[in-house]
């Protein structure tokens, strides 16, 4: 008996409403009037190195998407990965469903280069794989600036090196043609992660805010692993939840979370928004 197969309007719908819903939670629980006194504060210079840092971040994350893709043989320019990334952003943010970001890169490349779907689709994997691995090794290392009981420090000592031998075994017995770079990708991982919490820490700054930063990017890459998992459009909703409780549970201000939230989902917007260009011409693999 086959696998029932989900229409792809039905997942898209599905993801319009989990986002729905997540925000009109974070809404219900927030004082609305408080969170529109602080955009009212908001020192808006400070969104340009903000936004920049993020496309650094972005161009960063795409060259090593590209270290993967040459992994597998597969030879295109940097700049044409950089288009094609755009383009792949702007898909995940603006058009949801079946095909999202990934998926259309793995089609476009497919029938551009015709190299098989199986090695592009493990290319791309292990690119997420290995941002979600650094921002766990973040995250681990962040639990020492926060005050959690003595056990969770233990535990994220421990962590850090057993997850690089795990790490490296999973790669040696499914992936061994990734071995080579593993260092090189994990590197440019901590630097997107590190550059996005920089982009964070001037959306802090635009309120003045100077206290509890290492709190406040607790919380950011926490809930950059949450949108991580495809159930939202673009992670709307889920960020701004995670946002809104992990505020609670550290003791922040839960309207200046959110807000610091919507500010970064803006400037993700805007930049993901530059790859509708190439929806409207091919892109040129060099």
């Amino acid at each position: 008996m086959g696998k029932l197969k989900i229409p792809g309007w039905i997942k898209a719908v599905v993801k319009i409403a989990v986002s729905a819903a997540a925000l009109y939670l974070v809404f219900s629980k927030i004082n609305i009037p408080d969170l529109l006194k602080y955009l009212k504060t908001c020192q808006w210079g400070y969104l340009f190195p903000a936004t920049i840092l993020f496309i650094l971040s972005k161009v960063v994350s795409s060259f090593r998407l590209n270290v993967f893709f040459r992994k597998e043989s597969l030879a295109i320019s940097q700049l044409s990965n950089w288009n094609l990334y755009l383009l792949g952003m702007y898909y995940n943010l603006f058009l949801p469903g079946g095909i999202g970001g990934d998926g259309y890169k793995v089609y476009y490349l497919n029938k551009e280069t015709g190299t098989k779907v199986k090695p592009l689709l493990t290319a791309i994997l292990a690119d997420r794989i290995t941002g979600v691995y650094a921002l766990f090794v973040l995250l681990t290392v962040l639990v020492y600036m926060l005050p959690f009981p003595d056990y969770v420090f233990y535990t994220a000592w421990a962590l850090i090196p057993l997850s690089v031998l795990v790490f490296r075994f999973l790669l040696r017995k499914f992936s061994p043609q990734y071995l080579p770079v593993f260092a090189i990708t994990n590197l440019q991982s901590f630097l997107v992660q590190l550059l996005q919490l920089a982009s964070v820490l001037f959306l802090l700054l635009s309120f003045d805010l100077t206290d509890r930063i290492w709190a406040y990017f607790f919380i950011f890459l926490v809930s950059s692993v949450v949108a991580t998992i495809p159930f939202t459009i673009g992670g709307v909703g889920a960020r701004e939840l995670t946002f809104l409780y992990g505020a609670s549970f550290l003791g922040l201000s839960q309207e200046v979370s959110v807000t610091i939230s919507l500010l970064f989902y803006l400037i993700t917007a805007v930049v993901s928004l530059s790859g509708i260009w190439y929806s409207f011409r091919r892109v040129e693999l060099g």
